[in-house]
């Protein structure tokens, strides 16, 4: 379980960021329904239906923005629980939903294919940074044990490597194939495919982990998470890599080369995780 984290609001700092990011994700999820609601009342005039969809994206923007930047809080408690993963799925979901409506929807489907698209990123965006805040919060007041800096162990670092390589080549070339042969669906799915394979790619750089009483923190260069003791099942450590091991998600591999002091790092692991 999770330590709880005093979500009172009490002298916490304004937060117009993480505001104006959900509310461009809320507006580009409203505004194809807005110009649908005005094709069907007999809007067609481009200009007006332009006129909605930027004004839709602003107000929504603007009114989150002013609702969330001065309750902080909100964005901890969503990033201490796996509900902070919802607006990604949920814009996959609209997006799917707008390329299957294509061909109904006319415009609509259009945008809501390729707002979902958007939203599923600022959704990324959203979940980073509601885990971030929550792990500040979180550590803000917790003693530190021992911290060490490492990237990922070499081997996984190749197979991050090849399967990101793999991604991204699939993407190429089934867009490629979609556009040759005017296939929609090839050229969207490779748009999609190639990001992620590009992400994979640029993965396995040096991060800082920070054991503290409460549990442990990764540092990354635009994000922090944090795994309390008991969400994390035990530890492996030899010449090549340091592993330990999730009770539910991937495990965390560092590079013990890269450990400066490997003895207590695998000591305060050993404190408090079985030997794997």
């Amino acid at each position: 379980m999770r330590p709880v984290v005093c979500t009172d609001g009490a002298g916490a700092a304004s937060d117009p960021l993480f505001g104006g990011v959900s509310g461009a994700y809320l507006g580009l999820l409203l505004a194809p329904p807005v110009v649908l609601g005005l094709e069907w009342i007999g809007v067609t005039e481009a200009w007006a239906l332009y006129t909605g969809l930027v004004g839709t994206v602003a107000a929504v923007t603007a009114v989150t923005v002013w609702v969330l930047s001065g309750r902080p809080t909100v964005a901890v408690t969503v990033g201490a629980t796996r509900s902070r993963w919802l607006p990604v799925a949920t814009a996959a979901g609209y997006a799917i939903v707008g390329f299957a409506s294509l061909e109904m929807s006319g415009i609509g489907g259009v945008l809501a294919f390729f707002f979902g698209l958007l939203a599923f990123l600022l959704g990324v965006a959203i979940a980073v940074m509601s885990q971030t805040r929550y792990t500040a919060a979180v550590t803000a007041e917790a003693e530190e044990l021992t911290r060490w800096r490492a990237s990922w162990p070499e081997s996984a670092q190749r197979r991050r490597l090849f399967i990101g390589g793999a991604v991204a080549c699939v993407a190429i070339v089934g867009f490629a194939v979609g556009a040759v042969f005017d296939i929609a669906l090839l050229q969207y799915t490779g748009q999609v495919l190639f990001p992620s394979g590009f992400v994979l790619l640029s993965t396995g750089g040096t991060r800082t982990a920070v054991a503290t009483e409460r549990g442990l923190e990764i540092r990354l260069p635009v994000a922090r998470r944090f795994y309390a003791w008991d969400e994390l099942e035990s530890y492996d450590l030899d010449a090549e890599s340091l592993v330990i091991t999730r009770k539910w998600g991937t495990d965390l591999r560092f590079a013990t080369a890269d450990i400066d002091d490997v003895s207590l790092a695998e000591w305060t692991l050993a404190e408090r995780l079985s030997d794997g």
